[in-house]
């Protein structure tokens, strides 16, 4: 089996999750009114024939190891969510560069790792002279 390694990268709203929640064929992902993603979600789809309904695997913090599938869409948005907000906590940070980890065994997706960043924010500078 072989996987590909993909990146979203942009700006702010740019729809990079938005992109992600289309590949895979259901929306979890958390929904913020300025930030979405504040830390990296590496997301390893996996085509598996018998999936008919979504099962996601959290990689343990620290861990090489997966937890209990979670099949809830926005039981998946809350572990987003917390962990994020965990984390973020405890560096006194708005963003982190530690990413989650989230295997998504479906039926309905392709063999693909994609790899959806914070956005940027970027901020232009103008001066009239």
């Amino acid at each position: 089996m072989s996987y590909r390694f993909e990146f979203a990268l942009g700006s702010q709203s740019d729809g990079k999750s938005s992109l992600l929640e289309a590949l895979l064929g259901f929306r979890f992902n958390v929904r913020e009114i300025e930030m979405g993603t504040r830390q990296p979600l590496i997301l390893q789809m996996v085509h598996y024939c018998s999936a008919l309904e979504p099962r996601c695997r959290f990689q343990e913090e620290d861990s090489k190891e997966y937890g209990s599938p979670v099949v809830s869409a926005s039981t998946i948005a809350d572990v987003i969510k917390s962990r994020t907000e965990a984390l973020l906590k405890k560096t006194k940070t708005s963003v982190s560069p530690k990413p989650i980890v989230m295997r998504a065994e479906f039926a309905h997706c392709p063999n693909l790792t994609i790899i959806d960043t914070p956005g940027f924010d970027l901020k232009v500078a103008c001066w009239l002279i």
